[in-house]
């Protein structure tokens, strides 16, 4: 799950179609990569190019792909002998493992070398961030594809019915204990005034996100139910207090408490359409408030802060803010020290705000307090297609928080100061690293046996299917073992300890 940069909250983007264009002036560089369909993005027309050639000196020739299963197959076939082999890939999507495949075809270049004296500005922040440079080199120490970086990890917050809680006189909860209270009153007192008991008082998305929850028992883990403890790395479900976190899930159930879809539905499912409609949330797992209720209802909800275990508090991001692979250059590009100059202004806020929300004076207007909006419709399509190429962390550079923030919509802002508060107090799990093809193909395998047992087996407990005792939470724990935690955590550990590099980080 991504976290959008803070314009897309007050945006509808419906786009349909792309078509795939190539130019063949000797003159241009070959570019090439992917741009989802639903974005009626045309590169050859988009303003962000010819902003940068207007800048630059530097005009491409387009292969744009809309169809990601073709792009794949087209990186697959990628030789450094091809004669039409494109000199660049943009939103390139390539995952560590291709991009180390292809660097060792020799069809991508090491641009580590390079970086210091003609990609100035991403250096700095590579320096500076010890963590990018380790989540964007490969284990022989090359770095063939540079990455999308955001000011703040991407999140899955809980956000609450703020208007209820203060229609029942009570404040955000502190403690799980707190939670607990404002779930009941949720369900018992009719906070949405229609006279009926129709409210659903805690709402999520499956096991994955209900596991968001074992913080408040003290417990956070990556995708994969591991966690870094120590330098030491640990399997969530081994942890003493696990129990404690099952039991008070079924519990929350049995009282009705728990959205009773909330094992068989996704977030389309969920998602309330109708701003006329009468509310029934009252708390749910979400990036933002909009991709469960309506724009119309967000100022209701306030994101809740990590609640406290033992006084303290912790909680999983999702994601880190480095995204890999967006951009990258071939055998093929004769003038590399040029094309990481140019790829390098998208690592500036001017870059980043002019790839993200166009240019000043023909885009938006800073306001004399510091703020800005708009000169179009927030929702405009053709703004969207023709004008912008950073709506997600899938185009090289940086993220634009700082500047987003000051969007002249005060709930733009609210969001967005809300997020960066439970930023503040969340952690990674396990830290970015780069897996290597032969580490996937050892871990996918065991993935694939534990977590789904895994995640099956959160959902009986809940629902009551299992009954929850110590003699079937060990045999539960036994059928984990068999399936090969111990060599899950084994592989994690290696890769702990290789990849570290013991940077502090």
């Amino acid at each position: 799950m991504r976290t959008l940069t803070a314009l897309l909250l007050i945006t509808a983007l419906a786009f349909s179609f792309i078509t795939v264009t190539a130019q063949t002036e000797a003159t241009l560089v070959p570019l090439m990569g992917f741009e989802p369909a639903d974005t009626n993005r045309v590169w050859q027309n988009n303003r962000f190019f010819e902003r940068m050639q207007e800048r630059t000196g530097i005009q491409f020739s387009f292969l744009q792909y809309d169809d990601l299963a073709a792009y794949h197959s087209k990186l697959q076939t990628l030789s450094p002998t091809d004669t039409n082999l494109p000199a660049v890939l943009f939103k390139a999507g390539l995952s560590p493992q291709l991009a180390a495949e292809l660097h060792q075809k020799g069809v991508l270049v090491d641009l580590a070398p390079y970086l210091e004296t003609y990609a100035p500005n991403f250096y700095q922040l590579m320096e500076a961030q010890p963590e990018i440079r380790r989540a964007i080199t490969l284990d022989n120490g090359s770095i063939p594809a540079l990455p999308y970086i955001t000011k703040t990890m991407g999140q899955n917050i809980l956000w609450v019915n703020r208007e209820w809680l203060d229609a029942l006189k009570m404040q955000m909860p502190r403690t799980i204990d707190e939670f607990d209270q404002m779930l009941r009153a949720f369900k018992t007192k009719d906070p949405n005034l229609n006279g009926k008991q129709d409210e659903i008082p805690f709402s999520f998305i499956g096991p994955y996100e209900l596991k968001y929850m074992a913080h408040a028992f003290g417990l956070v883990a990556n995708d994969f139910n591991l966690f870094v403890e120590d330098g030491t790395v640990k399997f969530m479900p081994f942890e003493e207090r696990f129990y404690d976190f099952l039991a008070w899930a079924n519990a929350r159930f049995q009282e009705g408490l728990i959205d009773r879809d909330a094992f068989m539905t996704v977030d389309n499912l969920r998602r309330v359409t109708d701003a006329k409609g009468s509310n029934r949330y009252g708390a749910f797992f979400a990036p933002l408030p909009t991709a469960v209720v309506p724009m119309e209802w967000t100022s209701q909800y306030n994101a809740m802060m990590p609640l406290e275990d033992n006084g303290q508090s912790i909680y999983r991001a999702v994601s880190g803010r480095v995204f890999y692979g967006t951009f990258a250059l071939t055998s093929a590009c004769k003038n590399i020290e040029e094309m990481l100059a140019w790829v390098d202004t998208l690592y500036t806020e001017e870059g980043a705000i002019m790839a993200g929300v166009g240019l000043e004076g023909e885009d938006y207007v800073m306001d004399g307090d510091g703020s800005w909006r708009l000169l179009r419709e927030a929702g405009d399509r053709m703004y969207f297609a023709q004008t912008l190429i950073a709506t997600d962390q899938s185009a090289p550079g940086i993220s634009s928080e700082d500047f987003q923030k000051n969007y002249t919509d005060t709930t733009v802002r609210k969001l967005t100061e809300q997020t960066e508060s439970v930023v503040k107090v969340s952690v990674l799990p396990f830290p970015d690293l780069p897996f290597t093809a032969e580490q996937v193909a050892k871990i996918a395998p065991l993935q694939a046996q534990i977590g789904k047992y895994l995640d099956e087996s959160i959902a009986r407990f809940v629902l009551g299917e299992w009954e929850l005792t110590q003699d079937s939470f060990k045999a539960f724990l036994d059928e984990l073992k068999t399936l090969g935690v111990q060599e899950l955590v084994n592989s994690f550990q290696e890769m702990y300890q290789n990849g570290i590099r013991h940077d502090g980080v």
